[in-house]
């Protein structure tokens, strides 16, 4: 199954770290729940339960480390579980997996491909791991089990005849990135396989990378008929995806969604389409739709568009009210997109005058977009003042983001007032974001010492001059006289 663990270069148990709130991270708790629902997996239900009571039991009120759950478990269960915990806690990343299939028609036997493909390091091991696969035909389910232990290596499996779908880690069981290589027929199978939700959404995500009219028409089924919202939500995301005609009309017929989040993502991914029929259908739904989160994604799919109506469009909702203002903050996004000075006086006013209706994040997300709107403007004294004046604000979301919308505004009259934050003694947020927009600023002005394009830029200047005296640029001389006074060499 597809992992959503991003930081992996880390194991999760470790001591080199530089502060203590980088062991508090995905690999702790998405991991880590990982690990925990693979042990489940390995000792079965009531074991791991009877494992996880005695340990809770016998440490608690105590501090334990994770060696003290390795006890118990091997106590329990009589088994070594020494290389399940170096691998997926004291070494890095997971098991990236490239399967082939193939069915021998003449020996009746199922071969499936395993190869690890994760980079190796001393930090990150081959893996060794039970794998499930299930095969479904006219013979019903057959679940077989396959022990990875190298880097490449084959395993067969006799059948009654071809199977019409091979699930592997049907269960979803193994921390890993599988990728299982099918042909379109089965995964077309998959796909109607009305008692495996897991796994149609698992084919879906195959189809993806298919461009042809077939798999738009399957996709489009699953979208309008499938009964897990999940699954419609995989296949809108797919039809965006392929980003071919055929797809965006099978987006635009499916856009009256009875579940709101399946709603939602349809127009979120209609906008990923730049076409009037696509702007047509998101003025609609912000016409006629009454879930915020839905014309939140509308107002991002005509934010795309360069059409004079769409000025009055995001005016209209950066002013009007709603939950947390979600509404006038989807306008904001959107007006980032615009990329128009026109929305930069009526940004500014709003924040100015209705700060308490935002939360801090959305306040935030209005400053750095006034910064970004800004930044190309000849005169940016007054979006400077304004920025300047949240730098000492309350809230530490707000302080931050006014220095980052002051280093993207590009203001070097800001540079004075930042270096009194950057150059703080303690470490802190608010430092390092002062210091990142005070290195930013400097960046974008002209050194003055710049000796090289100085130089160049009076030698473009000379040449103009003498242009216009009509004077002629003679060669410059090879040899330079032995002995030159400046009176000489004013002659």
């Amino acid at each position: 199954m597809l992992t959503s663990v991003s930081n992996d270069v880390n194991a999760v148990v470790r001591r080199s770290y530089d502060s203590s709130h980088e062991m508090f991270t995905d690999l702790s708790y998405v991991k880590g729940a990982w690990v925990l629902r693979m042990l489940r997996s390995e000792l079965g239900e009531d074991l791991f339960r009877r494992c996880i009571k005695t340990y809770l039991d016998r440490h608690a009120c105590g501090n334990v480390v994770s060696e003290d759950l390795r006890a118990v478990i091997e106590e329990l269960s009589g088994r070594s579980y020494d290389q399940f915990f170096d691998q997926w806690l004291y070494h890095a990343h997971y098991p990236e997996l490239e399967i082939t299939y193939n069915w021998d028609e003449s020996t009746r036997l199922a071969k499936l491909s395993v190869r690890q493909t994760e980079q190796l390091s001393q930090n990150i091991l081959l893996f060794k791991f039970p794998l499930a696969v299930r095969f479904k035909g006219k013979f019903g389910a057959v679940d077989r089990q396959m022990q990875v232990s190298a880097k490449e290596e084959d395993f067969y499996f006799p059948l009654d005849s071809a199977p019409k779908i091979v699930r592997v880690d049907p269960g979803c069981e193994v921390l890993s990135r599988t990728r299982l290589n099918l042909p379109n027929g089965m995964l077309f199978a998959q796909l109607e396989d009305k008692d495996d939700a897991l796994g149609r959404i698992v084919a879906i995500e195959q189809l993806a990378d298919k461009k042809d009219k077939e798999t738009v028409i399957g996709l489009n089924r699953v979208l309008n008929d499938d009964a897990f919202p999940w699954a419609r939500i995989e296949a809108s995301r797919a039809l965006r995806a392929i980003h071919s005609d055929e797809a965006l009309a099978a987006l635009l017929g499916a856009i009256k969604q009875s579940d709101a989040r399946v709603r939602r993502q349809v127009v979120d991914d209609i906008s990923g389409f730049y076409r009037d029929t696509a702007y047509d259908s998101a003025r609609q739904t912000l016409e006629s739709e009454k879930n915020p989160d839905i014309l939140s994604a509308a107002l991002h799919g005509v934010g795309g568009y360069a059409k004079p109506e769409v000025l009055d469009t995001l005016l209209t909702f950066l002013h009007s009210e709603s939950f947390r203002n979600q509404l006038a903050v989807a306008a904001i996004g959107a007006m980032r997109l615009q990329d128009s000075p026109a929305y930069i006086a009526p940004l500014r006013e709003t924040l100015a005058s209705r700060e308490n209706d935002f939360t801090s994040f959305g306040f935030a997300e209005g400053l750095r977009v006034l910064g970004y709107l800004a930044r190309n403007e000849e005169k940016k004294d007054v979006v400077r003042d304004f920025l300047l004046g949240y730098v000492n604000h309350k809230k530490l979301t707000i302080r931050l983001a006014s220095m980052n919308a002051l280093g993207v505004l590009g203001d070097p009259a800001a540079i004075a007032v930042l270096e009194k934050f950057s150059t703080a003694t303690k470490e802190s947020p608010q430092r390092t974001a002062a210091e990142r927009a005070v290195a930013e600023l400097r960046a974008g002005r002209k050194p003055v010492d710049d000796f090289k394009n100085l130089r160049k830029e009076l030698d473009e200047l000379k040449k103009q001059t003498d242009a216009k005296r009509g004077v002629t640029a003679a060669p410059p001389s090879r040899k330079k006289p032995a002995t030159a006074s400046p009176k000489s060499a004013e002659k």
